[in-house]
């Protein structure tokens, strides 16, 4: 396996891989290390079947449930079909960790390209460890202090009458977590915020928690963190869920995008809760 830094902060390419074979353990395992080091890791060109797809996700850990609202590939209703265009909108174009409301936030994803624009439709990542690592010293050691609300936030626009709010808030639920988390895995600190999710700052008043929302926005949405992704048809991404943030550029409308993805709620290879 060849491996190539995208930059210095978050992303590799990985060349050497074949995933038209049955995948072995010694590979599986050298891809999580791979991608315990670099927190999204691709591959180029290659020709995953849904079922080699659902495959190498379980590799990694347990995986999740149907999804409740989007639709699924046929036959494989673990695999959710993301597929957009000018007549269905994506919603993911803002900055977020998925599902940090959930009481076990899923440790990772793998989306597969599907169809893909002529031009547009990139994917950006950002680490969250070196959102963490660019923090001032005073500043880390305020916010190991704070806790944060994590609920459905932005997916409210998914829900255009007051009685399916009322319905999907109770069942999406809430969580809090640590501003300051650290790695089950690589025992790293990264800054456990989502402008997304993030609703309150518990222990404040709601203008200082707004301030630091804003303050805290800003500070995580600095290019040094980032890397952007030009998708090609075939293309694989996994990304380390715990540690980063990730962005889906809507700039392609009106033309088709369709991205197959699982998700993995439990990592097989980290300590036990």
């Amino acid at each position: 396996m060849d491996v190539a830094k995208i930059t210095p902060a978050i992303g590799a390419v990985l060349t050497g891989v074949d995933l038209s074979a049955p995948l072995t353990q010694a590979m599986a395992d050298a891809l999580y290390e791979q991608l315990m080091d670099h927190q999204v890791i691709f591959l180029r060109g290659t020709d995953l079947s849904p079922a080699a797809h659902l495959a190498l996700a379980e590799s990694f850990g347990q995986l999740d449930e149907p999804h409740p609202l989007y639709p699924h590939v046929d036959g494989y209703e673990r695999i959710v079909k993301l597929e957009n265009d000018s007549g269905a909108p994506p919603d993911t174009n803002t900055w977020h960790t998925d599902l940090t409301f959930k009481r076990v936030q899923p440790f990772a994803s793998i989306l597969v390209a599907r169809v893909v624009p002529e031009v547009g439709g990139d994917t950006m990542w950002s680490s969250c460890y070196a959102a963490y690592d660019r923090l001032p010293e005073g500043m880390k050691q305020d916010l190991e202090a704070l806790e944060a609300i994590h609920d459905m936030g932005d997916f409210r626009n998914s829900f255009p009458s007051k009685e399916q709010l009322d319905s999907a808030l109770p069942r999406f639920g809430h969580m809090i977590r640590p501003l300051i988390g650290t790695h089950p895995v690589t025992g790293r600190k990264f800054l456990n915020f989502s402008e997304a999710f993030v609703t309150h700052i518990l222990g404040l008043p709601t203008n200082a928690a707004n301030s630091l929302k804003t303050w805290l926005t800003n500070h995580m949405n600095k290019p040094e963190d980032q890397m952007r992704w030009r998708w090609q048809a075939g293309d694989i991404a996994m990304w380390d869920n715990r540690c980063t943030m990730h962005y889906a550029v809507a700039d392609y409308l009106p033309a088709y995008r369709c991205m197959n993805r699982v998700t993995v709620i439990r990592d097989a290879r980290a300590p036990e809760d």
